[in-house]
């Protein structure tokens, strides 16, 4: 007899409604509660995913096109939303535009501090990543200026200087979790997410 595997990998969906987005979660929280334990929901406009360029939001502020949110789903909400399209616009209003998987998905970050100390940590944070993300392209430099030692903090010259950058690539659940830890420490600076989609 074969034995699950719990640790089967995940897959996720950018799914595109058409709708404002007080609307689009209401209707999501209903529809997570009702129909599924434990699901996975990431709104894009505010979990730091690139979702569309300058020229569609400015389209949709002057009202050309209707507004439209980009949801990250996981495979069973991404069923239940295909095989009920028809019903969802029929009593919502909410019409599905787009449903597409995802491959991937990355972020490019880098970092500068001014004391080895701050360095290891956020040298330790990016390099200890969980199981689903992989880094990509990792540069660090450091440079030490014996001249400059004892200068202030403020200052323009530093006696030691440390900056990196990477792209971050992987499983856009976990990108979203090591974004939020990324914006929680000030020396790291991170891009939006960008998605790989099928």
């Amino acid at each position: 007899m074969a034995t699950k595997n719990n640790n089967a990998r995940k897959s996720f969906y950018e799914v595109v409604f058409l709708g404002k987005p007080k609307v689009v979660r209401a209707f999501m929280k209903g529809f997570v509660m009702g129909n599924l334990d434990n699901a996975s929901v990431i709104y894009s406009w505010n979990a730091g995913i690139y979702h569309e360029g300058k020229v569609e939001k400015l389209v949709e502020m002057v009202g050309i096109r209707g507004t439209d949110c980009h949801v990250i789903v996981g495979s069973d909400t991404s069923a239940l939303l295909k095989k009920w399209a028809k019903r969802i616009v029929k009593e919502t209003g909410l019409e599905i535009v787009s449903h597409r998987h995802i491959r991937s998905a990355s972020m490019y970050f880098k970092f500068q501090a001014f004391a080895p100390r701050y360095n290891d940590e956020v040298v330790g944070l990016v390099k200890k990543l969980p199981a689903g993300l992989r880094m990509e392209n990792f540069k660090h430099n450091v440079k030490l200026d014996p001249k400059a030692k004892g200068v202030e903090i403020y200052s323009a010259v530093h006696h030691y200087e440390a900056c990196g950058e990477a792209t971050v690539v992987g499983r856009i659940d976990l990108l979203v979790a090591l974004k939020e830890e990324f914006e929680d420490y000030p020396l790291i600076q991170s891009e939006d997410i960008v998605l790989k989609l099928a």
